[in-house]
């Protein structure tokens, strides 16, 4: 697993994805729900954040189309949130566990998955 989430951290550090130094008790992070060439997504697609730091997303439905509820969840950290279009959710959790996490629709499973980054510490 270590290997992987150094070839994982490479990749993002060669696509200039960059990680802030210094520890950092709590993290910020928004994801809007669109709807992008007929696929309903979280975006932007990948977080990155630090074992053990308190993750708060603020999170928005911005998709015209119905159905105007959208899921958000992380099975690993207990997250599992219905948001509604224009009706702003936001869900907390400690990223205790290092590892590449999916975030997906629990509603909707079809939809398109992002992932969460937790770096050791």
């Amino acid at each position: 697993m270590k290997a992987t989430l150094r070839i994982v951290l490479a990749t993002f550090l060669a696509l200039g994805v960059i990680v802030p130094a210094g520890a950092q008790s709590e993290r910020d992070l928004q994801a809007v729900n669109i709807n992008y060439e007929g696929n309903n997504v979280w975006t932007p697609g990948t977080y990155v954040v630090k074992q053990g730091e308190k993750v708060r997303f603020k999170l928005y439905n911005r998709v015209k189309a119905d159905p105007n509820v959208h899921g958000f969840a992380i099975d690993e950290f207990n997250v599992k949130v219905d948001v509604y279009r224009d009706k702003p959710e936001t869900v907390e959790f400690v990223a205790d566990k290092a590892g590449l996490f999916r975030i997906w629709c629990h509603l909707h499973p079809a939809h398109l998955p992002g992932q969460l980054l937790v770096l050791e510490k």
